[in-house]
């Protein structure tokens, strides 16, 4: 089993894919989401896994344009959620152990958790971000 653990991490802590596309060819989107995190922050936690294929580092598997954006604003600390499957890896935070604990953590308490047969969890999707990115497809048609 792994354990998931919330935190506010520096932002150096963190790794991440800086999407070429984001910058080069997402420009109306990329202007969105930078506009609303300088307006309101990064309001709902990014999802990272440790221990898996990434070793001990802490690698993004939800929020790349999250980072991205905090990159641009130099936002310094990063709210997010650490599924960690090294026993070893300690990281300070508040330990999830339901359902329900993570999606207080949410703006939107119907977020997508997504479970593998282990019960260990997949991933997690803020539903707000399918909307950002379903308008995102119609601007590119």
């Amino acid at each position: 089993m792994t354990t998931l653990i919330y935190a506010k991490l520096p932002f150096e802590q963190i790794h991440y894919i800086e999407r070429p596309e984001f910058h080069n060819v997402e420009k109306v989107f990329k202007s969105r989401l930078v506009e609303s995190i300088k307006e309101q922050g990064i309001i709902d936690p990014l999802y990272a896994e440790v221990g898996n294929d990434y070793g001990r580092f802490i690698k993004i598997i939800v929020g790349n344009n999250r980072m991205a954006a905090a990159k641009i604003l130099g936002i310094k600390t990063i709210p997010i959620i650490v599924n960690i499957y090294d026993p070893t890896f300690k990281l300070e935070g508040r330990e999830l152990k339901t359902d329900d604990e993570i999606k207080e953590l949410f703006t939107h308490k119907n977020v997508k958790i997504r479970r593998g047969s282990d019960g260990n969890i997949d991933t997690i999707m803020p539903p707000r971000y399918d909307l950002v990115y379903k308008d995102y497809e119609f601007q590119k048609k």
